[in-house]
């Protein structure tokens, strides 16, 4: 399966990139997390969501989306 991933913000500064293509077969979002940890170190110390075809989705969900955005912390009010 191939996925698009997108890193968005301080995201972008810890991969080095916007974006790229995974052809890596993971059965939930948490293991996605793992391989994207282990690839990219500096990923471990910023807290981020994932989100699958434009739905932020927990770590135990499976994958099945073609789109994964990395998200940075959201603030506002």
């Amino acid at each position: 399966m191939e996925m698009k991933l997108r890193y968005f913000g301080q995201l972008q500064e810890a991969t080095g990139k916007k974006e790229e293509v995974l052809t890596e077969a993971f059965e939930t979002l948490g293991n996605l997390r793992n391989f994207l940890v282990k690839r990219y170190p500096e990923l471990n110390h910023v807290n981020f969501k994932i989100a699958q075809d434009n739905k932020i989705d927990s770590d135990s969900s499976p994958l099945s989306g073609n789109l994964i955005d990395l998200l940075p912390p959201f603030s506002g009010g």
